[in-house]
């Protein structure tokens, strides 16, 4: 019960940033709130895959420095078009990954986060991908807001909407 509450909530996370996907226009991409903040661009490039590749840091642990290059070379491939698609290869990846833990592993399986903090395998989900995609998505939703998006309500960044 505890995996699927987990993955539930990972997968809300993907959906509200996919409902906030078609909200961001092209004069949004480039939005940076200050100096050496990111952009809105640097910031979508980070929320479509953090999820997943913390779930494959803690289920594979074969991060190495080559894999990080590959990484930063996919995300910045990242445009307005591909954004939900990247959303849902990385919802695709975060289940595939899931599918691979037990709730055993949930409790006893100690992991590492990359400041090495170290805790059980379900509290570090919680407390990497999903607090990650949580923050970073008001983050986005704060730079649509600071970039002149009145009509986007906190409604989008917190309710899916269904279709």
């Amino acid at each position: 019960m505890y995996k699927q509450h987990l993955l539930l909530s990972l997968e809300k996370e993907i959906n509200l940033l996919k409902q906030l996907a078609p909200l961001i226009e092209e004069r949004d991409f480039d939005y940076r709130p200050a100096e050496k903040v990111r952009s809105t661009r640097e910031l979508m490039q980070y929320l479509s895959n953090i999820g997943s590749n913390m779930m494959r840091w803690f289920v594979l642990n074969d991060l190495t420095k080559e894999e990080w290059v590959k990484i930063r070379e996919y995300r910045s491939t990242l445009t307005l078009a591909n954004f939900t698609e990247r959303l849902d290869k990385q919802m695709e990846d975060i289940k595939m990954y899931m599918e691979q833990i037990t709730d055993d592993d949930l409790f006893s399986k100690e992991v590492e986060l990359p400041n090495k903090d170290k805790m059980p395998l379900g509290m570090a989900i919680i407390n990497a991908p999903i607090k990650w995609l949580t923050a970073y998505r008001m983050e986005l939703f704060l730079y649509l807001k600071m970039n002149g998006r009145s009509e986007i309500s906190t409604r989008e960044a917190w309710s899916v909407q269904s279709s």
